[in-house]
């Protein structure tokens, strides 16, 4: 991975045991769920009824697990904790759109972001402590990269969020990786982590309700197309020429955009499915009706859907975000071209919640917007 991103890859996957030699069950895959069950001498089911409890009935310790022996449950409670972040602070605003900030068992801290709507229930998780990829208009990226996250401190934020919605009745139903950090460069731990998600005896979250967000790695993007697991891929384009593209996102120096797209028809064709590209509109670095030109050429042919989205304020970035005019205006092109596209106006930016803004609690709440409306309608606008 290092030759394709000039970024050393770590693999997290399985984080390292506590101070007492235990591993977090949510770790664990489903198969080495079953073997360790073997290993104690216990018949098959009773890994699934332990799966069970902790990810369909979301218990958060050993002994809730009563249908199990006492001596299962003590040995369980003396080689594993049932996950290992805490819940240290809980934001909500006016839309009922929920960020959690968690700490770590080595006392860094991730964001986590829980919007419910009619229709079910949608958490935007991370995938890394900070990032490496510096972005201009995105805090994760300012803060720097710290490390990956492990498979169960990904599994452990949609747990948290199961468990707070289930009292009112309602569930989990889709999960967008697009919070903190780039999810491919931490490839095996996020796809473990969707592994787990997606088994039937435990939250069951359909694939094709699991969004992964990239900047735009082509060899995993490959990759990921080859999986057992359908999701949906959305890359993060912000650019419809490489130049442009560069200022936003500096990696865009090392892949170019023809790799890129090259690597996005070939999972729209193996998936047989469309590709979200995300453009974070900035005013007068990538909003002209030229650059709407450029990119209805540059993904024409691409089964794919748009987004337009506002620009959020961030902590030292000096970039503003286009108009609501210039935005529609930016549209048409792509419109008149049958392109799907929207202008999505992101949630919880008032809580440092929205696309860009999530730090890990690193600093202080997110700036006054400049430049643009101070409040956008809750909704998007499609054509």
């Amino acid at each position: 991975m290092e030759a394709e991103t000039g970024i050393a890859e770590t693999s997290a996957g399985e984080g390292a045991p506590d101070s007492e030699g235990r591993r977090d069950l949510l770790d664990l895959s489903r198969t080495d769920l079953d073997a360790w069950v073997e290993a104690q001498g216990e018949r098959p089911f009773r890994a699934r009824q332990i799966w069970s409890w902790a990810y369909h009935h979301l218990v958060s310790d050993f002994a809730s697990m009563t249908n199990l022996p006492a001596g299962v449950r003590q040995a369980l409670v003396s080689e594993f904790t049932l996950g290992s972040t805490q819940v240290e602070a809980t934001s909500t605003d006016t839309d009922g759109n929920r960020k959690q900030v968690l700490r770590l068992s080595d006392g860094e801290t991730v964001e986590a972001v829980v919007m419910e709507e009619p229709y079910g229930s949608t958490v935007c998780v991370s995938s890394q402590v900070g990032c490496a990829l510096g972005c201009a208009m995105c805090a994760t990226g300012r803060a720097g990269f710290v490390r990956d996250l492990t498979t169960g401190e990904i599994v452990h934020q949609v747990v948290d969020a199961a468990r707070t919605l289930a009292p009112r009745g309602r569930r989990v139903t889709n999960v967008v990786f697009m919070g903190m950090g780039e999810p491919l460069l931490n490839y095996e731990a996020v796809l473990q982590a969707i592994a787990n998600l997606t088994e039937p005896a435990g939250l069951a979250i359909n694939p094709q309700h699991i969004t992964v967000s990239t900047i735009g790695l082509p060899e995993r993007i490959v990759a990921l197309a080859g999986e057992p697991y359908a999701v949906r891929l959305a890359v993060s384009l912000h650019g419809a020429d490489d130049e442009t593209r560069a200022v936003l996102v500096p990696y865009a120096r090392q892949v170019s955009l023809e790799r890129l797209l090259a690597a996005c028809r070939t999972y729209a064709r193996v998936r047989g499915t469309r590709i979200t590209f995300e453009y974070v509109m900035a005013a007068g670095v990538n909003d002209s009706p030229d650059h709407a030109r450029r990119l209805v050429s540059l993904i024409g042919g691409i089964p794919s859907h748009v987004n337009l989205i506002p620009l959020n304020p961030v902590t030292g970035c000096d970039l503003s975000s286009s108009s609501l005019a210039v935005m529609e205006r930016f549209r048409e092109p792509l419109t008149k071209a049958r392109i799907p596209v929207t202008i999505r106006f992101s949630r919880g930016v008032d809580i440092g919640a929205g696309c860009g803004q999530l730090r890990g609690a690193r600093s202080g709440p997110p700036p006054e917007r400049g430049g643009a409306p101070r409040r956008y309608p809750r909704r998007g606008r499609e054509s």
